[in-house]
């Protein structure tokens, strides 16, 4: 689906295209590929939706089985060729050589990927981007952060008068080890805060910092695109839930190490928090002020 400015005289030099998230189509969830492309059309850009290739309304097959294994693949940059090919389409129809790219979850995570690939992408928009391998057998116990344990610790207290609760306790079908993680972790720093991103300590070099992660299920392909965005000039404007762990992973596990790599060029990077969102951003305030800020972000750098 290609929209266009309303006021052709208002037509930006950049486009945008917006990438499917997981296995979702261009619509997205709750119409929200829908609502950003309207939005961003109005404000004078060139929109493309698209469908990767095996997912809703395009051709191709899907061999895995399990989900898991499509989100992983993502990750991996499954769709990264899906994303040039709609580049160079843009390119050669409407004469755009200018790119953001934008997405939620698989989406931001592709267009990131892709990012790093293509110097026609300038810019990206982020939303609930994962930073972690979907696809990685994985005890969520050891890997859940001491942020994601402090959120959660304060609604298991409250389940606390809840027969259904104890009852679901005592039938041996909950994971005992994610609740022992929740209950007796320790608490984050209290710099870590939904509200904004904590200073980062003195972590030494980029290589230093990737040594470290590789022993964490952190996607490393996330830090390398992440690095080749950065350095060479290119903005990203990451948002997240306040109510999703994705948010929790990507500071704790990344940003807190990375920050301080990146002080020279914090001008190329925006990172901002949902108050009382969730990943999908399907409430209608939480999706307005998303577009507000999208919307004034283009405007100051792309338009």
């Amino acid at each position: 689906m290609m929209h266009m400015p309303q006021d052709s005289s208002r037509r930006k030099r950049t486009a945008i295209i917006l990438l499917s998230p997981g296995i979702k189509s261009h619509i997205g969830p709750h119409r929200l590929y829908v609502n950003m492309a309207e939005r961003y059309s109005k404000d004078g850009y060139v929109v493309l939706r698209f469908d990767f290739h095996g997912l809703a309304d395009s051709e191709g097959d899907v061999e895995e089985t399990f989900v898991a294994d499509i989100y992983g693949s993502i990750e991996q940059g499954r769709y990264v060729d899906d994303v040039l090919a709609a580049m160079d389409y843009l390119e050669n129809e409407q004469g755009i050589g200018r790119i953001v790219l934008g997405g939620l979850c698989g989406g931001a995570i592709t267009g990131l990927i892709a990012g790093s690939f293509d110097s026609r992408v300038v810019g990206l928009i982020g939303l609930g981007i994962p930073v972690i391998n979907a696809s990685t057998p994985m005890n969520q116990s050891k890997y859940m952060t001491a942020g994601q344990a402090a959120s959660l610790r304060s609604s298991y207290f409250e389940k606390l008068r809840d027969v259904s609760a104890w009852k679901r306790f005592f039938s041996f079908k909950s994971d005992y080890r994610i609740i022992w993680r929740i209950l007796f972790k320790k608490s984050a720093p209290s710099s870590v805060q939904p509200a904004g991103i904590s200073p980062a300590p003195d972590c030494g070099t980029k290589q230093a910092v990737e040594n470290s992660l590789n022993d964490s299920n952190v996607n490393m392909l996330f830090p390398q695109a992440f690095h080749k965005m950065v350095s060479s000039s290119r903005r990203l404007l990451l948002i997240f839930s306040e109510m999703d762990r994705l948010y929790w992973e990507f500071n704790e596990k990344f940003w807190q190490p990375y920050m301080q790599i990146y002080q020279d060029k914090m001008s190329f990077i925006d990172v901002r928090i949902l108050k009382n969102a969730n990943h999908i951003i399907s409430s209608p305030d939480s999706q307005k002020e998303m577009l507000d800020w999208t919307s004034g972000w283009l405007e100051e750098n792309h338009s």
